[in-house]
């Protein structure tokens, strides 16, 4: 698992190099896709990630550490994770 917070450039590496992969929107507890339009692009052309990002191959990993941090994850309704 990585995790990013005001880290653009790495983080959209990452979506580049994983686009089979998850992304946890912490602020928000949302669990998408690496592909989902809406985490693929910073709102308002700000940064992605302002709002920190937990990013790994594996939606297990990410629910479980989500549910560590006190996370009660939602699935995004767009990527439908």
């Amino acid at each position: 698992m990585r995790r990013f917070e005001n880290k653009d450039a790495e983080y959209v590496a990452w979506l580049e190099h994983n686009q089979a992969g998850f992304v946890l929107n912490v602020g928000s507890a949302m669990l998408h896709t690496a592909q989902c339009g809406y985490i693929s692009w910073p709102l308002g052309g700000g940064s992605h990630t302002a709002a920190p990002k937990a990013c790994s191959l594996e939606r297990e990993e990410l629910e479980r550490w989500g549910r560590e941090a006190g996370l009660s994850i939602i699935p995004c309704s767009k990527c439908k994770t």
